[in-house]
């Protein structure tokens, strides 16, 4: 099947739209974090995940994030990973820092850094424990953050299945813009597609997608773009798919996301026994050649049985057919 008509063209770089907005449209990966063998951090393994993101034709990527256990490192490492991950890049990716954290002094703080040290846009999530209860009041916590970093574009991020923070997206990016001018977007990792869709209605949003086992919902229905944890070891099949759709071959987009919604299954089913996916992500990424270390607690890695059996079962579902050439 294919559509008649084109759908919005979703761009592979960053662009500035409009003054001031840097928008990631197209792919942007939700990076993992590399761990030693007893939790502590890693930095060195930077370089070679930096090298292999670069490898596989990503722009941007979405540092101290869910995939990179923010919530689960020490204000300091989260600076050190910033740090790093700047360094190292060189320029050659765009670094949009989430500085999300359980009070609003330390996101102040890591606002401040990631000015300092050179991110290209930061997001938040809201506070966690204490959750805002109405527009008003996740509003006026955004703004503390967002004004702190007048010259960077920032994103709300919505995840609502682990803050339970279900206030109406559209609402509140309509109302948000009005008090924070450097307000450019969303990081809309909700499977409510309708209340999506009114954040296109809300003014001129940049919605990157983060639901990897629909992005091709989110994008026919308007998302520009997508951050995911599956990006990290099967880059080229949602590369593919939003070439797909890029030339109106919806049918062939399906295929692609049929691999992602397989992938996700797997990674829920696991990460159901090791207290969280993201402890089953980070089981994935030595079939790409990036072993990043055990999570930390609660979440557990995979015992040796388990990772035999796990092998097997992404042998069955065709991954290293998937799998990124360029390693």
């Amino acid at each position: 099947m294919r559509l008649k008509k084109r759908p919005t063209e979703i761009d592979r770089t960053w662009l500035h739209v409009p003054s001031r907005t840097l928008g990631p449209r197209g792919h942007k990966d939700n990076i993992a974090r590399p761990l030693r063998k007893h939790s502590e951090l890693e930095l060195s393994m930077i370089d070679p995940y930096c090298t292999y993101l670069l490898n596989n034709d990503i722009k941007a990527i979405y540092v101290n994030g869910t995939t990179s256990e923010g919530k689960s490192l020490t204000l300091n490492e989260r600076k050190d990973i910033v740090e790093k991950w700047i360094a190292v890049s060189r320029g050659r990716l765009k670094i949009v820092v989430h500085v999300g954290a359980m009070n609003l002094k330390e996101s102040k703080e890591l606002t401040s850094h990631a000015a300092k040290t050179g991110a290209d846009a930061i997001a938040t999530l809201p506070t966690l424990f204490f959750k805002p209860q109405n527009l008003d009041a996740l509003i006026s916590y955004c703004k503390s953050i967002a004004s702190l970093a007048p010259d960077l574009p920032f994103y709300y991020y919505h995840l609502p299945v682990m803050t339970g923070v279900e206030l109406n997206m559209e609402d509140f990016m309509k109302e948000a813009k009005k008090e924070i001018p450097n307000l450019v977007g969303i990081k809309f990792s909700s499977k409510d597609l309708v209340d999506m869709i009114g954040v296109r209605y809300a003014g001129k949003f940049n919605i990157v997608y983060g639901c990897d086992e629909q992005l091709l919902g989110g994008l026919t229905m308007g998302a520009q773009g997508a951050v995911g944890s599956l990006h990290n070891f099967m880059p080229a099949v949602y590369q593919r798919m939003i070439g797909d759709i890029e030339k109106g071959d919806l049918e062939s987009a399906r295929k692609e996301q049929i691999k992602g919604q397989q992938l996700c299954r797997l990674m829920y089913r696991y990460g159901n026994l090791l207290g969280g996916n993201v402890a089953a992500l980070k089981s994935f990424m030595p079939l790409v050649g990036l072993d990043l270390g055990p999570p930390r607690e609660p979440m557990r890695p995979l015992t040796e049985t388990e990772r035999k059996q796990f092998t097997k079962e992404m042998n069955d579902l065709g991954f290293y057919d998937w799998k990124p050439a360029k390693l």
